[in-house]
């Protein structure tokens, strides 16, 4: 073979490696790309969960804070309504049963009667309150699980629409402007929300 036709044969071989090569970049690039979007796009998601569970803790925390203070405030009436009971339960002790009248009896058994219901109201005031706040943290959880189950569908109600149509990802991402990546992720996080 002459030396010419080796030549021509390499730069072809050359300019056909030359010309594949940019496509391989090319379909690299735009497959980066597409990572970059959707980890871009996870990132902000994952951003305004956290946000929004801070939110939540404080408010839990808040409404904790306000039932230790309402439980702590009962506990003390309950205290002082105790040493009442006990300290008029001395003072009939100490006072001879002479001394000691019916209508002072009666009163004596009245006061402390009413004492000791007034005691038991405020332990049933308590329970209620302690029952109350339970239930109103078990709600502000189960708001919090609703808002993280509907968030992504409210945000994106346009796409979900035009794919509830049967449109393309390519036609869903041009009709709203959001990006062929972004919308295919919005898509799969809304699945493993319903799964």
């Amino acid at each position: 073979m002459a030396p010419w036709i080796i030549i021509v044969i390499l730069g072809a071989c050359a300019i056909a490696y030359a010309l594949i090569m940019p496509r391989k970049d090319k379909a690299q690039e735009s497959s980066h790309q597409l990572v970059q979007e959707m980890e871009s796009t996870l990132e902000h998601y994952m951003t305004e969960i956290e946000q929004d569970n801070d939110a939540l803790i404080q408010r839990v925390a808040e409404l904790k804070g306000e039932a230790a203070a309402t439980d702590q405030r009962m506990m003390s009436q309950l205290q002082e309504l105790q040493q009442r009971l006990d300290q008029l339960e001395r003072e009939k002790a100490r006072m001879p049963e002479s001394d000691q009248s019916p209508a002072m009896i009666v009163n004596a058994r009245q006061t402390a009667e009413g004492l000791q219901a007034q005691g038991l109201m405020d332990s049933v005031k308590a329970e209620a309150n302690q029952q109350a706040t339970a239930t109103s943290d078990l709600q502000v959880e189960q708001k919090s699980q609703e808002l993280r189950r509907e968030s992504i569908k409210d945000r994106y109600t346009e796409l979900f629409r035009l794919h509830d149509e049967g449109k393309s990802m390519d036609a869903i991402a041009k009709q709203t402007g959001i990006q062929l990546g972004e919308v295919q992720l919005i898509l799969q996080l809304a699945e493993r929300e319903e799964s």
